[in-house]
């Protein structure tokens, strides 16, 4: 069995002409679960290192207060917030565990939209995402062996949470549709991040994917994020189908 978490980065829902965000990526990452006990002791001993033991209560990894030194992290120096999250990043090396994602550049998204379901209709990006990253891990799964089957697990703090399930549901059981899994099982289940180290760890993965990919995309992106890249291509170097591409291209 393998445990898929799914995060997302740069969500602005509806609003797609956000200019401090032009990139949405959503990213889904594999982990089996003989791997599950040993990666969660590896984070707990890892954030010990950062705020000593007991952790604080509540206690939440975030991309966002990483970024910014907030939440956890306001007591930490600068030099230790970019040690914390490169040993974040190293972990999913080390144990070599796979990340999918998919990203979407929001204005040619919004374009897409307009032609497609006429002026003033908008998508979620998160709803167009999910299909296929499901299919590209469901791909994954399928390539390691017809036995490895995949549950999905997302942050209950969702606005799409129905529309989330509901392309689950079409995905595995709908006869009528063109994309189908085989390897993913059950509903997905949705559970507080707060309660979910791999969950925190899938957030910091995606941000620091989607500020690769907008590097590559030529936008601007700051030399401390960039201090990250070198380990972002070898973690997409160890999965298969890593970046489903920009579905617009």
């Amino acid at each position: 069995m393998n445990l898929v978490y799914i995060d997302e980065s740069g969500n602005t829902g509806l609003n797609l002409k956000d200019s401090h965000q032009p990139v949405f990526l959503l990213a889904a990452m594999i982990l089996p679960e003989s791997k599950w006990f040993s990666l969660e002791e590896l984070f707990l001993n890892t954030a010990r290192k950062y705020f000593g033991d007991p952790l604080p209560t509540p206690f939440e990894i975030q991309a966002k207060d990483l970024k910014s030194g907030r939440g956890v992290f306001k007591n930490l120096t600068l030099a230790k917030q970019l040690s914390f999250r490169d040993d974040m990043l190293k972990l999913l090396l080390d144990n070599k565990i796979a990340v999918i994602y998919m990203r979407i550049i929001k204005s040619k998204f919004a374009a897409f939209c307009d032609e497609q379901y006429g002026p003033g209709i908008k998508v979620n990006p998160y709803i167009m995402a999910l299909p296929f990253v499901c299919m590209e891990v469901d791909h994954y799964l399928q390539q390691s062996g017809s036995d490895q089957l995949g549950m999905f697990i997302f942050d209950e703090q969702k606005e799409t949470l129905d529309d989330a399930e509901r392309s689950l549901r079409t995905l595995r059981l709908d006869s009528r549709s063109i994309l189908k899994t085989t390897n993913i099982i059950e509903k997905g289940f949705f559970i507080d991040s707060s309660k979910s180290f791999a969950l925190q760890l899938v957030d910091i993965a995606a941000y620091y994917i989607r500020k690769y990919e907008e590097n590559e995309l030529g936008l601007r992106v700051s030399d401390i994020d960039k201090q990250t890249f070198d380990k972002i291509t070898k973690l997409a170097s160890i999965s298969i189908g890593s970046n489903v591409g920009d579905i617009l291209e």
